[in-house]
């Protein structure tokens, strides 16, 4: 699997719930320099993370976790997405937020801040706005209980959470405690202390 930042957490995730061998090739890209030329000649679409199975080639994370749950299904392999067809939309629903709204909060909280710490300047009020968001569906979702059985939608809120979190952003208890539970989890913590380089990736030029 071919990595970049932690767009590719929930992946990495995915395939340790389903405890299959794999290894991982880095891939720190800036803006205007492309993605790796070996990409260009196995993928309709050359993003990372990308997904090498044999001689099967996938990227974009939504999509490789789909695969992965369709090729490696439950019961024998760990469930990643619901079963019920309205839950497993509203994971999908999740999860597509997440990656692509919150582009204030994302590029002014990076999640890197919870492994290479730094300090944080304010947050516009563009940024705040989205950590209210942010907040307010996962306290919403707890309370209703679909949080009550884990998906990998759940990790995808951890990272999220963690944007605000290793900033020393307040959280309310019922999402504190989401981050928590979540972070005691094996498989985010293998993502979480996975070795990484001594230095955080260069900002992204514009």
């Amino acid at each position: 699997m071919a990595t970049s930042r932690t767009c590719d957490a929930s992946c990495f995730i995915a395939l340790t719930e389903k405890q299959l061998e794999f290894t991982v090739a880095r891939a720190l890209l800036q803006s205007g320099q492309g993605v790796p030329s070996s990409l260009l000649d196995h993928t309709a679409i050359a993003r990372v993370p990308a997904l090498q199975h044999g001689d099967f080639w996938i990227t974009e994370s939504l999509a490789i976790i789909e695969y992965l749950e369709e090729v490696f299904a439950p019961p024998r392999f760990a469930r990643m997405l619901p079963a019920d067809p309205r839950e497993r939309a509203r994971t999908r629903q999740v999860m597509m937020w997440l990656r692509s709204d919150m582009r204030a909060l994302r590029d002014e909280r990076p999640w890197q801040r919870a492994v290479y710490p730094s300090t944080p300047a304010p947050m516009s009020r563009d940024a705040e706005q989205e950590a209210g968001e942010l907040i307010d569906l996962v306290v919403r979702l707890d309370a209703k209980g679909d949080l009550a059985e884990w998906t990998i939608a759940h990790a995808d809120l951890t990272f999220a959470l963690m944007r605000l979190a290793s900033s020393a952003y307040p959280l309310p208890k019922p999402a504190q405690h989401v981050l928590d539970l979540n972070l005691t989890r094996p498989s985010i913590r293998a993502y979480i202390e996975h070795t990484r380089p001594p230095n955080p990736p260069p900002k992204p030029r514009s």
